[in-house]
């Protein structure tokens, strides 16, 4: 496969946080990463501090909320919950991907109407 262009391998790292965050209610980030683990193909390897810089951008635009909250062993850590602005960008996401995902679609049956030898 070849290598996907600097900066493009997390572009939809906000979308799936801010899914995860409306399925869970609240999740530090630890449990996200964890989270995201499954859902993401191990082709695409997940970098926690990505996942934390994604958190960080999105809690600046209002699309999440975070509070301190106790952790294990006494270390202090993160709980982070979806907003009202969240939802509205998620739903957003949602939109933009099924237009991606129609516009793929549609690549993917025109090469695989080419002729064989050809490809």
């Amino acid at each position: 496969m070849a290598r996907r262009p600097a900066g493009k391998q997390y572009r939809h790292l906000p979308a799936f946080l801010l899914l995860l965050l409306a399925e869970e209610s609240e999740a530090y980030g630890g449990r996200l990463l964890e989270l995201l683990r499954f859902l993401v193909p191990p082709q695409l390897p997940l970098d926690s501090g990505a996942v934390y810089r994604c958190l960080h951008d999105l809690e600046a635009r209002g699309a999440v909320a975070s509070q301190p909250a106790p952790g294990e062993r006494g270390m202090p850590r993160r709980m982070y919950r979806i907003t009202a602005a969240g939802r509205r960008e998620l739903a957003d996401w949602r939109e933009d991907l099924r237009l991606r995902r129609d516009l793929l679609n549609r690549f993917l049956d025109r090469y695989a109407a080419l002729p064989k030898g050809e490809v």
